[in-house]
């Protein structure tokens, strides 16, 4: 069951710009969640990515 173990330690999500609309694809919990370059606001999670991870 080693393979299982760390099976939640990373998990890709999609944030996006909520005044622009841009998306950006992070690692959580290694990356802090971004701010958009363009706006200087902090972005939010759109979507949690998991199909065809496991």
């Amino acid at each position: 069951m080693k393979v299982l173990k760390n099976r939640y330690k990373r998990e890709f999500i999609e944030v996006v710009c909520p005044r622009c609309k841009k998306t950006k694809i992070v690692c959580l919990p290694e990356e802090p969640v971004p701010a958009c370059e363009f706006c200087k606001v902090q972005m939010i999670i759109k979507e949690i990515l998991t199909e065809g991870k496991y």
